[in-house]
């Protein structure tokens, strides 16, 4: 067997460089192609590539497409690792060619199979052979699970598939990824896009998983070894770039709805909030802050009114002074925004120069409808750099007059829609700032949009209580895919909802990683004091919690962005060795805490706590309904539960850290830090603080606070890490602890933080 060893020129590197810096300006600074990559011949006459593409990636090469032509790498927008790519040296046998790396190897062998290999060697699959022209790739599975597909309405409840089509659509979103149970995961990519699909496919029967790719013309496939879901959850999130951590007010909540009717009608909700005493951070405006009406019924040469960069004189009459002055009452503003025009000048302008997509969004909800498609021949191509160019320059007007960020609606119109629209956008603000962080809500997401700073939300979903329950279930699909921060219409957005789901939805909010609230201009807004007083205090006692909780979620998304280690998880995540665990969506693990919320309209809850010992979580009356006392796992818990109860559990060990009860985000820290701790087990937690604004944690710029627990002394000792002056006004000062067990509760007296500390529970507790 030959072999060479492809070195890419300066010129085709800085090329590929260039390329990457257009297509994603907030990933890597030194965009990579393929540096070093050991070409294997086959005996058909093709050629496969073999390389690492970061820290714990292989990427397999088609080098002779399935057309025939020998082709590039492919410079995916799903792509883009912090770190630089792993070394490894050639590994060649009697059996083949291949690499090997520190995390395992890949090789080529004599009869033209792939085999991926773990570090200690042991085959995780083999294909069957290669060939000059092939339209599939088949692999060897063991009866391998595969999680990470993504999800729609049809599956939110299995967390495993048997097929797969990536696509983009509202309600449903599918990734070219899955982690196979094997021991490893594969993200496959290919070089075009049909409308919101792309030319691949993959399917299992348990014995093989094949990777279609009928249509495509290149076809490359990354392996990422790794021994457990949550390492290759890991692995994959290094892959497609860190996700970012969101600016601290979207930790809070936000109040969303289409049919904002005024500047009156604005401000006289945002101060209802206030004066109610519901903790708030934002709002959100459908197409009435920027036009008077919404463009569906438009045809394709639009209307010579339409203003699609402007105000809405009836909700902003004085946009720039509106929103400063609601900045300074801690409100933050987002817009929402089509990917498409509507006036004709722009449009004919746009079609001039070949900008606009062929067809139009799919109509309806999941599956698309593909022949009611609406904005026929509106909708801009954002692959497009020039497109990306001429919208940033017409969007960072926004930014100086106070929009804080995007909510970014039926961008369905091509696979990558979503991803390049978020570039221009990014583009917008950086035009304006270079340090403040970018923020917007998606409707649908392609792997690596998370590292942009985009956020998304499970679509246009229904004020059910099937809605209700699947949300779990879609929330944990598209983490394990690729999206980590997702939220959903709290309440169901499409009709009328009542007190009792709007009540139920509202707790499973407090524990995602978004929460807000949406409804459509016909239906009674998702306000809180608008559903009578029970209604009204259960939602009070979600929202306070919500905000108790910032501090630890804030720390846990600086875990996901420096560690890749995933916030929301799945119980099979968690407990891979529990056989009952394995297969649950309705609950999930939100850090440490076990949320195991009521979704039923007749209030029974329905939990497994998996082995171990169990507390439910005393930051909230709420969650303290079915008593204090610890509870001894495996065990399932069916009964019926109170309006205002939410069920969520911690288990021994667990340090947690918390906020006094604050009204926004920006009236931290607002009183000392409670750590709770729950007794039985040693803990730790790594409390992170920065600005909560810029980008300066990027490089470091954080403050760490390692809190240790050791149980048998009841001694909590902390040690500070990093910039002392990171968090800016709004660092914690002083700490106070609560330990939890079967006797009660028992807190310390309040302690300044200092570089470095300790609180001794034996001497210095009072019973609560």
């Amino acid at each position: 067997m030959m072999l060479r060893l492809l070195k890419r020129s300066f010129l085709l590197l800085l090329a590929a460089g260039l390329a990457i810096t257009a297509i994603d300006a907030a990933g890597a600074a030194d965009a990579r192609g393929v540096k070093d990559e050991v070409i294997v011949p086959l005996q058909s006459g093709g050629e496969v590539g073999l390389s690492t593409r970061g820290p714990s990636a292989f990427r397999v090469r088609l080098v002779v497409a399935s057309d025939g032509v020998v082709r590039g790498p492919i410079e995916s927008p799903m792509v883009s690792p912090d770190e630089g790519d792993a070394a490894f040296k050639e590994s060649p046998d009697a059996d083949g060619m291949g690499i090997t790396a520190s995390f395992g190897s890949v090789k080529v062998t004599r009869d033209d199979k792939l085999m991926l290999f773990d570090a200690a060697g042991k085959t995780l699959t083999e294909s069957a052979a290669l060939s000059t022209g092939i339209t599939s790739m088949k692999l060897t599975s063991a009866e391998g699970n595969l999680y990470g597909r993504g999800a729609s309405p049809d599956d939110a409840f299995s967390l495993t598939s048997r097929s797969v089509e990536p696509q983009v659509c509202n309600r449903a979103t599918y990734a070219p990824y899955y982690y196979s149970t094997d021991g490893y995961g594969a993200l496959g990519v290919v070089d075009k896009t049909n409308a919101q699909k792309i030319p691949l496919k993959y399917s299992s029967d348990g014995k093989q998983v094949t990777w279609d790719f009928t249509g495509a013309g290149a076809f490359e496939l990354y392996f990422m070894p790794a021994a457990s879901l949550a390492k290759g959850t890991e692995a994959y999130y290094s892959l497609i770039g860190a996700p970012r951590v969101p600016p601290k007010y979207a930790f809070g909540f936000m109040a969303s709805r289409w049919g904002w009717q005024s500047k009156g009608y604005i401000e006289e909700t945002m101060d209802k909030f206030r004066q109610d005493k519901f903790p708030i951070d934002g709002f959100i405006v459908d197409f009435e802050w920027f036009t008077n009406e919404s463009d569906y019924t438009y045809q394709p040469h639009g209307t010579s009114y339409y203003k699609d960069f402007g105000f809405n004189s009836a909700t902003f009459p004085a946009p720039k002074h509106q929103l400063a002055r609601y900045a300074k009452k801690d409100f933050r503003m987002g817009g929402i925004r089509k990917p498409r025009l509507g006036n004709t000048h722009l449009l004919n302008m746009a079609r001039s120069k070949g900008w606009i997509l062929p067809g139009g969004e799919p109509a309806g909800s999941w599956p698309p409808d593909l022949a009611g498609a609406y904005a026929k021949d509106r909708c801009l191509d954002f692959s497009n750099k020039e497109v990306r160019n001429w919208y940033s320059k017409h969007l960072a007007h926004f930014v100086e007059d106070g929009v804080d960020f995007w909510w970014n609606d039926e961008g369905e119109t091509d696979f990558f829609t979503f991803h390049f629209w978020n570039v221009a956008q990014i583009d917008a603000l950086r035009s304006k700032s270079k340090k403040r962080r970018f923020y917007s809500l998606n409707r649908a997401w392609t792997p690596g949009m998370a590292r942009l700073g985009a956020t998304v939300w499970t679509g246009d979903i229904n004020p059910t209580w099937e809605d209700l329950g699947a949300t779990p279930g879609m929330m944990l699909n598209w983490v394990l895919a690729g999206a980590p921060y997702v939220a959903c219409d709290i309440g169901g957005f499409t009709g009328d909802t009542n007190s009792a789901l709007l009540t139920r939805w509202m707790q499973v909010g407090t524990f995602m990683p978004t929460m807000r609230v949406h409804s459509t201009f016909t239906a009674k807004p998702h306000w809180p004091w608008l559903w009578g007083k029970a209604a009204a205090s259960a939602m009070r006692a979600a929202l306070e919690l919500r905000y108790r909780l910032v501090p630890y979620h804030y720390s846990l998304a600086h875990a996901l962005f420096r560690q890749r280690k995933a916030w929301i998880r799945p119980l099979a995540m968690e407990f891979p060795d529990d056989v009952d665990s394995s297969h649950i969506a309705t609950e999930w693990m939100d850090g440490d805490i076990l949320v195991a919320p009521v979704m039923r309209e007749d209030s029974r809850k329905q939990i497994y706590l998996p082995p171990g010992v169990w507390y439910p979580l005393a930051a909230s009356d709420a969650c303290r309904q079915a008593g204090r006392q610890s509870i001894q796992g495996p065990q399932h818990i069916d009964a019926e539960a109170k309006f205002e109860e939410l069920p969520a559990f911690v288990r021994a060990g667990t340090v947690l850290p918390l906020a006094p009860v604050v009204q926004s985000t920006e009236e931290l820290p607002g009183g000392p830090l409670e750590v709770q701790i729950y007794a039985g087990a040693d803990g730790y937690f790594d409390f992170v603080e920065d600005d909560g604004e810029t980008t300066s944690y990027e490089a470091g710029h954080t403050r760490t606070i390692h809190f240790r627990w050791q149980d048998s002394a009841r001694r909590l000792t902390w040690q500070l890490e990093g910039y002392v002056l990171a968090p800016t006004k709004h660092a914690f000062t002083h700490v106070k602890a609560t330990v939890i067990d079967n006797s009660g509760d028992h807190q310390s007296e309040t302690w300044p933080i200092g570089i470095v500390g300790s609180i001794d529970l034996e001497r210095t507790i009072h019973m609560i």
